[in-house]
């Protein structure tokens, strides 16, 4: 059999097609890595490092009462709390104005406090009894006892809508810096619920943490994600943590399975969002929130 000569000019035609071929099938290659909910990840500036997942105390919740305790009762939160630790999460969210402070202490009571990462807020405009409306000072050491605890990660001035908070909140900012002086907090900062107040906060330097509503459908939000998430990025490269809220959009987006992945898949792939912050009512959503962070592609 007459072989065909192999010159130059088509082992060099041969060659290139193969490596455009090659560059072709790497371009269709899927993503091999992939998010997790238990992925550790550093909270801007401030030295703690906790997991990419947040538990939420706060749905439905406002002075002092609770979609955990309405659904759950006080023993039940406790646990629901217990098993997400239990599951890897690390990261748990309360607030004065919520009254869940007895039950992250109930469920984390005999577990290494270094182990997980606490943030709570102050209720400066109201949410709580009024004989609880303190300076900030007098409450975060009345939070210190409720969370049995000698120190608190997070301390956050609660649902901020003024783009004149640095001024109006001076006096609040100064209690939260001494109380950092002294040890009893980790790092300070805001939830923001205006988006006016988000853009201020990204020109303070005084804000270790932000609290901001984000997702890609605007759901729960003042303004769209295109507005916001240009904020977050100016804040994130500043070297301030960001936890994203509302990235359900207060359980309206819960309906819908596909816009669920959208949003989480936006937050996690943004490089802006630190920390996911999802409420819970039970460990099946835990269970299933969990699931859909394992399927999104680090992309």
């Amino acid at each position: 059999m007459q072989q065909n000569p192999v010159t130059r000019r088509s082992f060099l035609a041969t060659g290139a097609a193969c490596a455009l071929a090659g560059a072709d099938a790497i371009k269709r290659v899927p993503c091999v890595s992939y998010h997790s909910a238990f992925d550790k990840i550093k909270l801007g500036k401030t030295g703690i490092a906790t997991t990419r997942l947040g538990f939420g105390t706060g749905v439905g919740a406002w002075n002092r009462t609770s979609g955990l305790l309405r659904k759950c009762g006080a023993d039940g939160a406790a646990k629901l709390i217990r098993a997400a630790y239990d599951r890897g999460i690390r990261f748990f969210d309360t607030a004065d104005a919520y009254g869940t402070h007895s039950f992250v202490r109930n469920a984390l009571k005999g577990v290494p406090r270094d182990s997980y990462v606490i943030a709570t807020k102050y209720a400066w405009n109201g949410g709580i009894p009024a004989a609880d409306r303190t300076d900030v000072t007098t409450s975060i050491d009345r939070f210190l006892k409720e969370l049995g605890t000698d120190y608190i990660d997070i301390v956050q001035i609660h649902c901020v809508t003024s783009a004149e908070w640095p001024q109006k909140l001076s006096n609040h900012m100064e209690g939260l810096e001494a109380a950092k002086r002294a040890g009893k907090i980790r790092a300070h900062g805001c939830s923001f619920h205006s988006f006016g107040a988000l853009e201020a906060a990204a020109n303070t330097p005084w804000l270790d943490v932000v609290h901001a509503r984000i997702n890609p459908f605007g759901k729960s939000m003042s303004t769209t994600a295109e507005r916001v998430m240009p904020v977050l990025k100016k804040m994130h490269l500043q070297g301030q943590g960001v936890i994203g809220m509302k990235i359900l959009g207060v359980g309206a987006l819960a309906k819908e399975p596909a816009k669920m992945d959208a949003s989480i898949a936006y937050a996690l792939n943004s490089g802006a969002v630190d920390v996911i912050n999802i409420g819970f009512l039970s460990i099946e959503e835990v269970d299933d929130i969990v699931r859909r962070i394992a399927a999104v592609p680090r992309c």
